[in-house]
């Protein structure tokens, strides 16, 4: 009798092992699928942000792409009108033998300015395409802001022949930058001037201050030429163009402000030493 009780304790205990053994691994099942559908919410998530970022980054490649078509158009457009004025005055100037010396040098100098024109543009395209490319070599040295800023205003007035007239405010104090002022120069003419050609009187106002807080010198440029709608073109684009990425690559800021009642302005800042 008691060998008969001890086999149904040692079966109970063998149920109840078993029973805990299932419900253990029942556990165990049940947290590893809780884990399986993390993981997989998990994932699910990261392939919806993937695809919106895909989508995101497909619609700005679309869009430089549609970007980059209009200006092929628009610069093909602008290279053929300069390149078939020279080889058409060209050939004017060597086919027609009955030609007056006033009418060969009025030939000429239209040939000579269609030319000049269009090293501008082949140039300027160089440049854009080298700041894009992180591939543009400067020359770069110290440059005492105070003393640059005494010699802009004459060379704005021999640039434009007298059109444009620079009304500069400086307060550049002991400010340095280290640059290439042959470009940094460059950089603020293309801001100055016409960025076609114009005879016309404008008067332009420049603001240029010496930031010690920041470290370096902003400058605010009311009625600038090269902000004005109304010389809008593909040259006009290029330059700004180029004027944002060279303020960029030096880790300074270049902006233009929608035209107001003064016109049009634009603000840079540049690091100082």
């Amino acid at each position: 009798m008691k060998q008969i009780d001890k086999a149904e304790d040692k079966q109970n205990h063998g149920k109840q092992r078993g029973q805990k053994d299932s419900m253990q691994l029942a556990v165990a099942l049940k947290d590893q699928l809780l884990l399986f559908n993390i993981h997989i919410y998990r994932s699910r998530k990261h392939l919806q942000k993937d695809e919106k970022e895909m989508k995101r980054l497909t619609a700005i490649a679309e869009e430089a792409n549609e970007i980059k078509s209009r200006f092929l158009a628009n610069m093909s457009y602008n290279i053929r009108i300069p390149l078939n004025n020279v080889v058409g005055f060209s050939q004017l100037i060597t086919d027609d033998t009955g030609l007056s010396e006033e009418e060969k040098r009025e030939y000429s100098g239209i040939i000579q300015n269609n030319a000049a024109e269009l090293i501008q543009l082949v140039n300027n395209v160089l440049d854009l395409s080298r700041l894009e490319a992180n591939m543009m070599k400067f020359q770069l040295q110290d440059c005492n802001v105070q003393e640059w800023c005494s010699e802009l205003a004459c060379l704005i007035q021999m640039r434009s022949e007298g059109s444009i007239h620079l009304e500069l405010e400086t307060d550049a104090g002991d400010a340095t930058i280290h640059t290439d002022i042959n470009r940094f120069t460059q950089m603020v003419s293309n801001m100055l001037l016409y960025p076609i050609e114009c005879k016309k009187r404008r008067d332009v106002k420049m603001k240029l201050a010496y930031n010690t807080e920041a470290q370096n010198i902003s400058c605010q440029i009311a009625n600038s030429p090269l902000a004005d709608p109304a010389f809008s073109s593909q040259k006009q684009f290029i330059l700004q163009k180029i004027c944002h990425l060279f303020f960029e690559h030096f880790n300074g800021t270049f902006r233009i402000e929608e035209p107001n009642e003064g016109g049009s302005v634009i603000y840079f800042t540049y690091p100082t030493k």
